[in-house]
């Protein structure tokens, strides 16, 4: 359908039951007339029509074939999107990890700054239990005020929790954007015993923190004890982006996304970007491993793809002291990115001159209307959602667009907000 959130990672339990989650269409349960990703200061729906058949994670009888998502039943609700979904063996639980929502300060700047939409709403470790209700779409987690508190589409500030006190929480809160892909409890034996039944998590790196450094692209740790966390995250493996800092994703030579355990107890982590899979092993006594030896990784902390940015000092400068590129950078660059060169298999890069030069017409429609379906785009085929921005105004959109069409190796003529008054009069090409 015409939605986000779409990936859909399998885990079984022992009791031969099967896990899915179907993941929300929207945002944040905006009208999908406004396109996924909402229009600015637009309220959510409410009670959210999406809760019926997504936000939330279905349980299926695993002997059956021939499946919809009709033989199954809802196991839990208020999750927005899950790709890292994993049943652990020894506690006999499910745990995922939820993927925040974005652009507080986009949808509703009078509320949130720039820097709060960059770290904010946390990626969430949830403990799956039956009934749970994890807040989605009236509510989000704040892992900096370690509680829920209400989403703005639905009166919040930031601070108020309203309905909120009523959801469960999360066992622990990363900060926003990480994009946590992957979750596994380590079962082997080749680590040292303090990493025994603990969590590692992929994380496949943000692309939507502008102004700010993008951030994650490492795997962590989580110590567990009876099942629930007993200790603050840490650095486990990282490099991955081969660079720092990260302006936009396409700086990052490699995104870690999957992970796996090997007979031998080894740790596997694939990489996205170029297909790259690594073996993880220890070598030496594991009996005589100590935490003094995790103190260069906990340094680690204080780099830009992993600290909370400072609101003043870590602003990016940007391309062009120009309204113009601000536009560029509130509306676009999340998914495009500031340099125009997109997300692999994701967002498609600016540069490709059958799109942004030669039908000017078509390119103010998309901006205007968004656009869904295989599309191909420099050599690549992407299949993904663009929310249309017909709210904003032509003046704006001729400003984008125009800044597009002379960015990022183009040498296109401007657009005129005139052009894009009359796109808005005629019918829908795309």
């Amino acid at each position: 359908g015409n939605h986000w959130h779409i990936t859909k990672p399998i885990a079984f339990d022992d009791q031969g039951k099967m896990y899915i989650p179907f993941g929300s269409p929207s945002n944040a349960c905006q009208d999908l007339t406004y396109s996924p990703g909402g229009k600015p200061g637009i309220q959510g729906m409410d009670p959210c029509p999406e809760l019926e058949h997504h936000g939330g994670i279905w349980q299926f009888d695993a002997g059956k074939i021939n499946l919809t998502q009709r033989d199954g039943i809802r196991f839990t609700t208020g999750v927005r999107s899950v790709v890292g979904l994993t049943f652990n063996n020894t506690t006999k639980k499910l745990y995922g990890m939820m993927h925040g929502r974005d652009n507080l300060f986009m949808l509703f700047p009078d509320r949130f700054d720039q820097w709060q939409s960059a770290v904010l709403p946390a990626e969430e470790l949830l403990e799956i239990r039956e009934g749970a209700d994890y807040g989605w779409p009236y509510c989000y987690y704040d892992h900096m005020l370690e509680k829920n508190v209400l989403a703005p589409e639905y009166g919040g500030d930031g601070a108020v929790t309203g309905r909120c006190d009523s959801c469960d929480l999360p066992l622990m809160g990363f900060p926003g954007h990480w994009a946590p892909n992957d979750l596994l409890f380590y079962d082997g034996n080749q680590f040292p015993d303090r990493y025994k039944r603990g969590a590692f998590i992929a994380f496949h790196g943000s692309t939507n923190r502008t102004p700010y450094p993008q951030a994650g692209y490492f795997v962590c740790f989580v110590p567990f004890t009876q099942g629930r966390p007993n200790g603050e995250w840490e650095v486990f493996a990282d490099g991955f982006a081969q660079v720092d800092t990260i302006i936009s994703t396409s700086d990052a030579v490699f995104r870690p996304m999957g992970l796996a355990t090997g007979p031998d107890g080894s740790l596997y982590i694939t990489d996205s970007n170029k297909g790259r899979i690594w073996r993880i092993s220890y070598h030496g006594d594991a009996a005589k491993f100590s935490n003094t030896k995790l103190a260069a990784m906990e340094a680690r902390k204080s780099l830009p793809h992993l600290r909370t940015p400072d609101p003043l000092r870590d602003i990016l400068p940007q391309n062009r002291g120009s309204g113009i590129a601000m536009n560029y950078l509130t509306y676009c660059a999340p998914c495009h990115q500031r340099d125009g060169l997109g997300a692999e298999g994701r967002f498609p890069p600016l540069t490709d001159p059958e799109w942004i030069i030669n039908d000017k017409q078509r390119l103010i429609q998309t901006v205007l209307y968004g656009l869904t379906g295989d599309i191909k785009v420099a050599g690549e085929t992407y299949n993904s959602v663009m929310p249309g921005f017909a709210y904003l105004e032509d003046t704006v959109i001729a400003d984008i667009l125009s800044y597009i069409r002379q960015s990022f190796g183009n040498n296109g003529e401007p657009v005129a907000s005139e052009e894009v008054q009359i796109a808005r009069s005629q019918p829908k090409a795309l």
